[in-house]
């Protein structure tokens, strides 16, 4: 009877951990669709599709201060 409780445990823990890495991959998978839909809207926006990454962060990082100026106005 002992052997079967540890069975029906084990069974139990392998149960939530398969539950766990389902929430996990679908948490990262959520975050990586809304990450390319970000970037697409980047892209589209400001027509940035000839930029290379590094040339996009630094329009990015110019764009930042003037973009949370503009949202601490309005607030």
């Amino acid at each position: 009877m002992e052997n079967f409780n540890v069975k029906k445990k084990e069974q139990e823990l392998n149960r939530l951990k398969r539950d766990l890495q389902r929430d996990t991959q679908k948490e990262r998978k959520e975050r990586t669709h809304n990450l390319i839909k970000k970037g697409a809207m980047l892209e589209s926006f400001f027509d940035i599709k000839n930029l290379s990454i590094l040339e996009t962060e630094s329009l990015l990082k110019e764009l930042a201060p003037v973009v949370k100026k503009l949202r601490d106005q309005n607030n």
